[in-house]
């Protein structure tokens, strides 16, 4: 559909937020629950996004390997 992964990722975390609607999956109006997506497409973009923040995952390529923060609907409390 044209989205970058990350933005791939992110797309589904929102579908998922909008999506949960039973009450003892709710916390203020949000998911009570986190999930995480990784995503790479054909050119070797990669991206990944959870619904609430403090994620992370690792990468490696011809640069080397390490840890990168991925994106996310909410910020943690």
């Amino acid at each position: 559909m044209g989205k970058t992964p990350e933005e791939a990722c992110l797309a589904i975390c929102q579908r998922i937020a909008d999506h949960t609607k039973l009450p003892y999956l709710l916390k203020d109006g949000k998911p009570a629950f986190n999930v995480k997506f990784y995503a790479v497409n054909k050119s070797g973009e990669y991206g990944s996004a959870a619904i609430f923040s403090g994620g992370d995952f690792c990468v490696a390529d011809a640069g080397g390997s390490r840890k990168e923060a991925a994106a996310y609907l909410y910020k943690a409390e």
